[in-house]
């Protein structure tokens, strides 16, 4: 299966999911239950949060002021240089629920990373980090009101998981993150259980063997032995406890031979000491049944089936299990999953069917397999193997054709192909049990299947694709002697991830001759010359990726790339496409020689080729893509027969995208839909384009209660936040969007409308925090960043580091009090003039107003306040300070261009309502170039909309200082005042 490198999602808390990817979001829950699931959030909050994840909180804010003190704040967040786009104010990121810090790296017993990193939303994204021995699988179910674990499985392990000799909560990713086991010096608490009699010395010395493992006890009465492994050494411990068969292409030989998988030195069990997956929830007293799901096909090419074959000596099958479990959703086992008792094939040569079987009580269940998968001309068909609605009352049967499967497709109006696409299945049950599966793919080439299902009657079900179409990156053909349409793939649409070893595309046209050189090994190379040409390699036999070191031989005799033929000449291993490059699982450097992977149809038809004589073939990179379809389609109740979809542009809202950096960059964009019907929604990276940079990007098909979770950074590195934007596309037409425009100012966010309208429950998105709000008589000043090109993007929250902020009450200065770590300020109840000042680095920013204690909550949805996260249950309620939203109609670059005017519009508001504008009695705006030196007042006009505009005239470039700053007056009729400059806030060009 071809996996992505890093996957993320946004989790509703309390949902499950199983996704055949590499990421899940979630709002870690603390050490106790949260009482409640609705949620607000600077930080994925729950209202009804409980005292251990204030205090997390809190502590992640005191690190903020640790760092304002010249302490070392331990893992605080980043600061904010990454993001913005010119020198900005020292601010921080606000804490979250649960954990404290802004990233975590948990090491599994594999020695695989995964990466927990903390969104603007407060939840945190779960990716596999570079290096990962397979693809990761990440897991999660539960009750809604109940704390949910989520476990990242790397299919090196499943097989041990499957014959039961390795616990699955050994991958329980929130509890390793929790109990501290994170960063590089983590020790991961294991216990090994060894079979038959040994004293405590032997059992404490054939454990030592194991590298990087540490015996802290030894109970010979029970022959478990619990250890400490050192996270720097886990990969190797963990090839040492498996014997070396740890890697997915040992595992697979393994299989060949029918071999059980199976420990060394006798170990017999495994498990993450005092986290053990209990046997079973299910009272003693309660009678299970037998379920078996029988699955049939009848037609298509045989498959090596891995790691299930050899639990049952299937060895070729015309489809193949991924990780089938039947989920109960009523009844005494409600919320638990259940994995196969057995697996049995029910005809060979090839086994065309086969059952499954499940020991459950009485109840209404799911049978899902997401992940399976049959071949087509070599080519690797995903399949959803779903079984909706499975009501059990004795032993019970249900079967599955998938030779009825019907395949997923969509057309749209320019010349496109998939780049990314997911499906996400979503079954609600009656009584707040849910389950949830989504598997994405990074290439575009897995075809996805499903199963038609009948309606279900308990509870719903919900199937969702989306995808994400574009110009194809790469096209091939051979162009002599005879012509022939080639099929070529990089490792992923993109290479522009500088966050993990990427890969070197072709530039603009190649043609040349093309060489097999076999596996490219020293003697392959020696027969041939190659310099100049093209090259066409096969993977080491039993790889699933291309090593470094054959492209590397390549590169030294002088290839001028590689065609990489994904057969290979053991038939029990599949042919993979595209093949990924092995450094993205080993420590090797990467090799500068473009490559990219073709069919195995291609493969077979160029060998033949050129086993008549010389052929050319003529390779063209297409550089990005500079449109983007971004779709999104949903099935309610059931599978329908047809999965076919088309578009046009009447169901499509078409924006033209800027995405503003000063320097050149890489952005990336992730995405997720969310639907009415969704318990749990997918984020994947999805557009990836060099910054500056301006692309058309499709939304649809358009619908008035989807709501598009999108995020942006940047830089590629995860410990940098997204920022977020919910938009809900509901007309087709035209429109523009700017991401990271200057100039930035501090502020609230303004969710759009049609956000609202959809009645959708805005807790599951991650609801921002009130900025400078008061809660009884207690002031936060948190914040965001705001522009205003695009005032819905959710940038923060941010705290200023103590020493930038100050509060005066009728002229007197309050002390910044931290009971919790975080700076507020402790306000009369009685009404004064107050004043907050901020000033740091190119900020300073004073307001006046009068603040009052609240006597109701009313903040505007969907802002929640952060004094709920310290266990304050006051009123709280937004103070009436001016806030203004900066829109300078910057170029990409963030600049605009010397001796010429420009317009400036200034949009006054307050966090009472901050999607509209405010009235004020008097604006005045100045401009100046050369840093706040000199300041010429501008005149200033007001629209009909309530936004200010300011015309201005730059002098020639070599007459500034090469930026514009800005200052700001502004009163309303009730006294409140603000007094803003931002300096050198945007740039200048020759023009």
């Amino acid at each position: 299966m071809n996996s992505p490198r890093r996957q993320s999602a946004w989790r509703r808390p309390g949902s499950r999911a199983l996704i055949a990817a590499i990421g899940i979001s979630l709002a870690l829950p603390s050490a106790a239950s949260a009482a409640s699931t609705s949620g607000i959030s600077a930080a994925g909050i729950s209202t009804a949060t409980t005292k251990t994840a204030a205090t997390n909180t809190a502590a992640a804010l005191a690190n903020a002021n640790a760092a304002d003190a010249g302490t070392k704040p331990g893992s605080a967040a980043p600061g904010l240089a990454s993001q913005a786009p010119a020198p900005g104010p020292a601010l921080v990121p606000a804490g979250a629920s649960g954990l404290s810090q802004s990233s975590y790296t948990v090491t599994l017993p594999t020695g695989d990373k995964v990466a927990l990193t903390r969104d603007t939303s407060g939840g945190y994204q779960a990716s596999a980090l570079p290096g990962t021995t397979s693809r990761i699988t990440f897991s999660d179910l539960g009750k809604s009101a109940a704390q949910a674990d989520v476990s990242a499985y790397p299919d090196s392990a499943m097989g041990y998981v499957q014959a039961h000799l390795l616990d699955r909560q050994a991958f329980d990713v929130t509890w390793l993150a929790a109990h501290g086991d994170t960063g590089a010096n983590a020790r991961i608490p294991l216990t090994l259980h060894y079979g038959g009699t040994s004293s405590a010395a032997v059992l404490s010395a054939e454990a030592g063997k194991l590298a990087g493992a540490k015996v802290l006890h030894t109970d010979a009465g029970t022959g478990d032995v619990d250890l400490s492994v050192n996270a720097a050494d886990a990969g190797a411990f963990w090839t040492a406890l498996t014997g070396g068969t740890a890697n997915v292409a040992a595992a697979a030989a393994a299989a060949t031979a029918h071999a059980r998988p199976a420990f060394t030195g006798g170990v017999t069990g495994a498990w993450l000491t005092d986290h053990k997956a209990a046997a079973s929830a299910v009272p003693t007293d309660v009678p299970a049944s037998i379920v078996t799901w029988t699955i049939t096909k009848k037609k298509g090419e045989a498959d090596f089936c891995a790691p299930f074959a050899y639990l049952q000596g299937i060895q070729a099958a015309t489809s193949c299990p991924y990780y089938p479990t039947l989920v109960a959703l009523t009844g005494a086992a409600a919320g638990q999953d259940f994995i196969p008792t057995a697996y049995t094939c029910l005809d060979t040569n090839p086994c065309t069917t086969y059952s499954l079987t499940f020991d459950a009580p009485s109840g209404v269940y799911l049978a899902e397999d997401m992940g399976a998968q049959f071949y087509s001309h070599g080519l690797q068909q995903i399949v959803d193997e779903v079984a909706p609605q499975i009501v059990v009352s004795g032993d019970t049967a249900v079967s599955t054709d998938l030779d009825a499967a019907a395949k997923y497709s969509v057309d749209a109006p320019r010349s496109a192909v998939d780049l990314t696409h997911y499906i996400n299945t979503t079954r609600p049950g009656p009584d707040g049990v849910y389950y949830a599966i989504e598997m994405p793919d990074d290439s575009g080439q897995d075809n996805i299947w499903t199963t038609p299902t009948a309606p279900v009657t308990i509870g719903s079900f919900h199937q969702s694709t989306f995808w994400l179409r574009g110009q194809a990156p790469l096209s091939a053909a051979v162009t002599g002697p005879s012509k022939v349409t080639l099929h070529p793939y990089y490792p992923t649409y993109n290479n522009l991830n500088a966050g993990e070893p990427s890969f070197q595309r072709f530039a603009g046209t190649t043609t040349a001759q093309v060489v097999n050189v076999g596996t490219g090994t020293a003697a392959d190379f020696a027969k041939v010359d190659v310099h100049g040409r093209l090259v066409l390699m096969r993977r080491a036999s039993g790889s699933l990726w291309i090593d470094a070191k054959q492209l590397a031989a390549a590169l030294q005799a002088g290839a001028a790339g590689v065609l990489i033929d994904p057969r290979d000449d053991d038939p029990a291993t599949l042919p993979v496409v595209p093949v990924k490059p092995s450094w993205w699982w080993t420590k090797t450097a990467p090799v500068s020689i473009p490559f990219a992977t073709i069919t195995p149809d291609d493969a077979a038809a160029l060998t033949a080729l050129l086993g008549k004589g010389p052929a050319t073939v003529s390779v063209t990179d297409h550089g990005n893509s500079p449109y983007f379809y971004n779709l999104a389609f949903n099935e309610e109740r059931q599978i329908p027969t047809t999965l076919h979809f088309s578009v046009d542009d009447s169901r499509l809202a078409q924006r033209t995208t800027a995405f503003h950096s000063t320097k050149p960059a890489t952005m990336e964009e992730v995405e997720s839909i969310v639907h009415p019907d969704d318990y749990f929604q997918l984020s994947f990276p999805s557009v990836f384009a060099p910054a500056p940079s301006t692309v058309q990007q499709y939304y649809g098909p358009v619908a008035p209660d989807l709501i598009w979770m999108r995020g942006a950074r940047l830089s590629t590195d995860n410990s940098v936040p997204l920022v977020v934007a919910h938009t809900v596309f509901d007309a087709p037409g035209k429109g523009t969007e700017d991401w990271f425009a200057a100039p930035r100012s501090v502020g609230a966010p303004s969710t759009p409308a049609n956000v609202e309208q959809t009645g959708l429950p805005i807790g599951r998105l991650g609801n921002p925090t009130c900025a400078f709000c008061r809660l009884g008589d207690t002031f936060y000043p948190l914040t965001y960043l705001v522009d205003g090109a695009n005032p819905a993007l959710i940038d923060g929250p941010y705290i200023f580091p103590a020493s930038a902020t100050h509060f005066y009450q009728n002229g007197v200065e309050l002390p910044a009090q931290q009971p919790n770590g975080i700076p507020v300020y402790q306000l009369s109840d009685q009404p004064a003039t107050d004043r907050l000042t901020v000033d740091e680095s190119n900020l300073h920013s004073d307001w006046t107003f009068t603040s009052r204690r609240p006597q109701a909550d009313g903040l505007p949805q969907p802002f929640g306040c952060v004094g709920v996260l310290l266990g304050q249950s006051d009123p709280c309620g937004a103070d009436p300070l001016i806030q203004l939203r900066y829109n300078a109609f910057t170029d990409a670059s963030d600049a605009v261009t010397a001796d010429a005017r420009h317009r400036i519009e200034i949009t006054p508001y307050s966090m009472v309502d901050p999607s509209k504008p405010i009235a004020v009695t008097s604006m005045k705006v100045w401009i100046s170039v050369d840093g706040g030196g000199t300041w010429t007042e501008r005149a200033v006009s007001c629209s009909s909309t309530g936004t200010f505009d300011i015309d201005y005239r730059v002098p020639a470039l070599s007459k500034t200082d090469g930026a514009v700053s800005v200052k700001v007056q502004a009163a309303d009729a009730a006294g409140n005042s603000v007094t803003q400059t931002l300096t050198d806030t945007y740039s200048l060009t020759a023009g």
